[in-house]
C-alpha cells in the first residue's frame, strides 16, 4: 500500500491511534485476558502488552502506507512460534489475533467524529492487512509445533534408548522418562510388543482394552507400557480392572475375551487374582508379546526384550506368554548349550522309524498339557493302557520321564531345542 491509496480520514485516524497507542494496547490486552487459554497461561502481562503493541503499531503504520510487509509476516511468525512454547492453545491464539480487526476498526472510528462513515472504503484494506497477520501467525505456529514435535519424539527415542538399554539404575533417568513418556513412576508394568504384522491397528487394540497403556514406537517397533493403575476398558477384561494393589477375584465378564482366546492362551478366568494375569488375558487375542511384570523401570529393559522376542512367535489371534513358549526362549538364549541338551537326550530317539516318533511325541506333549493320561487318551481317541505304554517307551529311550516334574521340564527344552534345529 502506498500514500495515494490511503484516504484523509484514514491517515487522521492512524495518525491518533499511534498517539494512543498504549491505551488501545491497554484495553486490547484487557479482551485477550478473558480468553480461554490466555487465562491460564504463564505469559507475563509485560509480554502480552509489548507483543500487542508492536504488533497494532506495525499494522496501523502498514494501513498508513509504510511498506512494512516483510517486517510484519516475521514479526506474526515469531508470535506463533513463541505461543507454541508458551502452552498457548491455536484455537485461543487465533481468537486474541483476529480480535485485532475489531479493534482497530474501533479505534479509528472512535477518533474520526462525524467522519466514521468515509471510512466504509478502507474496510477492506483493514481486513487484508490482519487476515495476513493471522496466517503469518498460524503459519509460525505450525512450523514450531512440528519443532517441538520432532524434539520430543528425539527425546523420547533418546530416553526409550536408555531406559531399554538395560544396566542403567539412574534415579534421575527414571524421573526424566516417566515423565516424558507419562509412565507411572511406580509400577509394576507390563510390556506389549506387536508382531510386525500387526503393527498397523497395536495401538488402538491395546487401547481398547487399555486406555490409559502409553503407546510408544522405538526404532520401528510398536510396544505398549501397561501399568498397575492402567484400567481395563469395557472390551477388555470386564470387571477385572487393574489397580495399583493388584485384581480382585472377579473374573472375566462376558463383554471380556471371548472363552476361545482365553483357552487358546491357556489361560483360565475363574478365581483370576493376580494383576499380571488379568493384563495377560486382557492382551489374549491380539498378536503381541507379554512380558512378566516389572516391579520398576530398572527391570524395565528385560520385560521389553522379553516382550519383544515372545512378539516375533505371536500368531494372529494369540498372544505369545512366556508360560506357553518359555522352552523356545530358553533354547534360544542357551544356544549352542541348548542343542548339545537335545542331541545327548535324543540320541537313541533318534534311531526310531519318525512314524513312531511322532506318536511317542504326541503322547507325551499332549500328556504334560493335560496332566492326565485318562484326558490324553481322550484327546487322542486311544486307549489310557496306550499312551501309558507310550511315555513308557519315551522314558526308556530319553531317559527322561514325563510324568516326573522335572523330567517334564527338560523335555519341554529338548523339543524346543530339536524342533528349532530342523526349521534351521
Amino acid at each position: 500500500m502506498n500514500d495515494a491509496s490511503v484516504s484523509a480520514p484514514l491517515q487522521r485516524g492512524i495518525r491518533s491511534c499511534l498517539d494512543d497507542l498504549d491505551e488501545i494496547t491497554t484495553l486490547y490486552v484487557m479482551q485477550v485476558r478473558k480468553l480461554t487459554g490466555y487465562v491460564e497461561s504463564v505469559i507475563a502481562e509485560r509480554d502480552v502488552h509489548s507483543t500487542a503493541f508492536t504488533t497494532l503499531g506495525l499494522m496501523f503504520r502498514q494501513l498508513g502506507g509504510e511498506r512494512l510487509e516483510d517486517e510484519l509476516r516475521a514479526h506474526s511468525r515469531a508470535i506463533g512460534r513463541k505461543r507454541v512454547r508458551q502452552g498457548v492453545p491455536l484455537e485461543s491464539l487465533l481468537r486474541a489475533v483476529r480480535m485485532d480487526f475489531r479493534f482497530i476498526w474501533q479505534a479509528l472510528n472512535d477518533r474520526l467524529p462525524g467522519e466514521a462513515d468515509r471510512l466504509s472504503d478502507d474496510v477492506v484494506a483493514i481486513w487484508e492487512v490482519v487476515e495476513a497477520h493471522t496466517t503469518s501467525v498460524q503459519s509460525g505456529y505450525m512450523l514450531e509445533l512440528g519443532q517441538v514435535k520432532a524434539e520430543l519424539e528425539q527425546e523420547q527415542a533418546f530416553l526409550l534408548r536408555r531406559l531399554l538399554r538395560g544396566g542403567v539404575d539412574d534415579s534421575q533417568l527414571h524421573v526424566q522418562a516417566a515423565e516424558a513418556l507419562e509412565i507411572p513412576l511406580v509400577g509394576p508394568y507390563w510390556v506389549a510388543v506387536a508382531h510386525q504384522d500387526a503393527a498397523a491397528t497395536f495401538a488402538a487394540d491395546v487401547r481398547a482394552v487399555f486406555p490409559a497403556a502409553v503407546c510408544l514406537r522405538l526404532d520401528g517397533v510398536e510396544f505398549a507400557v501397561v501399568a498397575g493403575s492402567s484400567g481395563v476398558g469395557s472390551s477388555g477384561a470386564g470387571s477385572a480392572g487393574v489397580g495399583s494393589t493388584g485384581v480382585g477375584s472377579a473374573g472375566v465378564g462376558s463383554a471380556g475375551v471371548g472363552s476361545t482366546g482365553a483357552e487358546s492362551a491357556g489361560l483360565r478366568s475363574t478365581g483370576l487374582r493376580s494383576a499380571g494375569l488379568s493384563v495377560q488375558l486382557a492382551l489374549a487375542d491380539l498378536q503381541v508379546g507379554v512380558s512378566q511384570s516389572a516391579a520398576t523401570l530398572s527391570s524395565l529393559s528385560e520385560m521389553w526384550q522379553l516382550a519383544s522376542e515372545l512378539a516375533e512367535v505371536a500368531v494372529p489371534g494369540r498372544a505369545a506368554l512366556l508360560a506357553q513358549h518359555w522352552p523356545g526362549l530358553v533354547v534360544r538364549r542357551l544356544g549352542s548349550v541348548a542343542s548339545s541338551l537335545a542331541a545327548d537326550s535324543l540320541r537313541d530317539f533318534t534311531v526310531l522309524p519318525s512314524s513312531e516318533r511322532a506318536l511317542l511325541v504326541e503322547a507325551v506333549e499332549v500328556y504334560m498339557a493335560t496332566g492326565s493320561a485318562s484326558k490324553a487318551a481322550g484327546a487322542l481317541f486311544c486307549h489310557r493302557n496306550t499312551i501309558m505304554n507310550r511315555l513308557a517307551k519315551f522314558a526308556s529311550v530319553t531317559g527322561l520321564d514325563p510324568t516326573v516334574p522335572d523330567d517334564a521340564a527338560t523335555i519341554k527344552m529338548v523339543l524346543a531345542a530339536e524342533r528349532s534345529a530342523q526349521q534351521e
